[in-house]
């Protein structure tokens, strides 16, 4: 099992993130919807991403419809939000270097922080 994306995916604006990890496991791609603990799979991530959906929209509609919405947040292991975690991580460092190649000068000379 190798750990291959991770992504924040939305159900509505006011609704908070689900928390996707993407893995590689025996030639297929394994989603795991983090605050669920739901998993789907496909042969790539867009596939991944069909399936798990259907799931996801069952889940919550089961809990909703059986009025026990305080047992739908089931965390996955933590080995999984660890591995989430280290890929957000990567994407911002990557992102920081993208980001640092057209800073100017002048900026750094004006400070860091800004509201």
């Amino acid at each position: 099992m190798k750990p291959i994306r991770s992504m924040k995916c939305y159900i509505s604006k006011d609704f908070p993130p689900l928390h996707m990890l993407f893995t590689e496991e025996e030639g297929v791609v394994v989603v795991r919807c983090l605050d669920f603990s739901i998993s789907s799979h496909g042969k790539d991530i867009p596939d991944a991403i069909e399936s798990i959906n259907s799931a996801l929209v069952d889940y919550i509609k089961h809990g909703i419809e059986s009025g026990d919405v305080e047992r739908i947040f089931d965390p996955e292991l933590k080995m999984y939000w660890d591995w989430y975690k280290e890929l957000e991580i990567e994407k911002e460092r990557s992102n920081f270097k993208e980001q640092c190649k057209g800073l100017e000068k002048n900026v750094l000379e004006k400070g860091l922080i800004y509201a």
